[in-house]
């Protein structure tokens, strides 16, 4: 770890970090609530899969149903128990089928099951059954995409089996939008899913509904029935552009740990993709294509360092990346240069996971979740 001259958040592990912003986690979530009305009638299920979106779970967790959430979603059942492990007691539902194998797992760790056939729910049924136990269970309905769930044909039947066993507890019906943000393809599916639930009714069953993801329960009101399922919204990313009104809680910072000097005409990298066009400086920054960012990114993005602009120099190797830092000969080893978020000493907008995100033709999902493996995670409330 390098000395540095800046006041600044930093890692005991590593001279490479990403930093979240809890005040903004709880700016998103009071946003979202103001579009379920003044007196809501609808829940907030938080996902927090993927260790939130690569922002941490556990302390995200904490945050969310603090503020409201009623309910926390993961995608498996070692994501759910490891939230059970932080002290987690919130209800938690697995958004997918788990593997039979591991139900016993889940049971044990009061960890609600996802149902998407009747053989599923066989065997959640055979597993409770087996342990004198009743397993919670939400059924999915497929209304078009084609991905996970009941048939509508089938969903009155696996109800209808669901309620008459005893080891079985069903909690709620809900459904996936594949075009959450296209008024006639959500029309579509959720016409579909009122289709498939009006048996609810008819047979006086009362079960919470759910089908709005993040932008549906933003646009669409009418998705919203008694839960709504936000992820990426809670994190302030859209998927592919930049936000107006959420706000970001992820950035991504690293410590100068070299500098070197590049006459004109040489050049530095893998491959030597980037040549200096004058005698230029380096930096060299901890962070590469192992800590979640794209090697694709190389020589097309930029960092913020002491208020200004500088451009990423070279192959995005494993573990390094390469900034020219030319135009600012004050800087040294130990200064920060930001790759995501703001920097108070500059005017210009901060540098957005939208912006990568539209260069690499993907999403800010991938990317959030990319960045996850290597790098700690500081978390801080206001100015830093």
């Amino acid at each position: 770890m390098v000395s540095s001259r800046q006041q600044s958040q930093s890692s005991l592990l590593r001279d490479a970090w990403v930093e979240i912003d809890l005040d903004a986690i709880e700016k998103n979530i009071g946003i979202i609530k103001s579009w379920l009305g003044e007196i809501p009638r609808s829940g907030i299920m938080a996902v927090v899969k993927s260790d939130a979106y690569g922002h941490g779970a556990r302390r995200v967790s904490e945050i969310l149903v603090a503020k409201g959430a009623s309910w926390l979603a993961v995608a498996s059942v070692d994501e759910g128990i490891d939230l059970r492990d932080g002290g987690q007691n919130t209800p938690i539902l697995i958004l997918g089928p788990a593997p039979f194998w591991a139900v016993d797992d889940a049971l044990d760790h009061n960890l609600d099951l996802t149902v998407t056939s009747i053989e599923q729910l066989d065997a959640v049924e055979k597993h409770a059954r087996k342990s004198a136990r009743r397993a919670r269970i939400h059924l999915k309905v497929d209304t078009g995409m084609h991905r996970l769930g009941l048939a509508p044909e089938r969903f009155c039947e696996a109800l209808e089996r669901a309620m008459d066993s005893p080891n079985l507890e069903p909690v709620s019906v809900f459904s996936h939008l594949a075009k959450a943000s296209d008024e006639e393809a959500v029309d579509f599916q959720h016409k579909r899913f009122m289709d498939a639930i009006k048996v609810l009714k008819e047979k006086s069953i009362h079960l919470p509904c759910h089908i709005a993801s993040s932008e549906a329960a933003e646009k669409f009101s009418y998705t919203h029935h008694d839960l709504v399922r936000i992820g990426i919204f809670l994190y302030g990313l859209r998927p592919r552009g930049a936000s107006l009104d959420l706000h970001p809680a992820l950035s991504v910072r690293g410590r100068i740990m070299s500098i070197v000097e590049v006459p004109e005409g040489e050049s530095a990298g893998y491959n030597w993709t980037w040549t200096a066009s004058r005698d230029s400086r380096l930096a060299s920054i901890p962070i590469g294509y192992a800590d979640g960012v794209s090697r694709k990114l190389s020589n097309n993005i930029y960092g913020f360092l002491m208020g200004k602009k500088i451009p990423q120099a070279g192959i995005i190797s494993m573990d390094q990346m390469l900034f020219d830092i030319t135009d600012l000969p004050e800087a040294r080893e130990g200064d920060v240069i930001t790759l995501i978020g703001t920097d108070e000493r500059s005017a210009e907008s901060p540098l957005a996971l939208a912006g990568w995100a539209q260069k690499l033709d993907t999403i800010t999902y991938e990317l959030a979740c990319r960045l996850r493996v290597r790098l700690p995670r500081i978390y801080f409330r206001g100015a830093k």
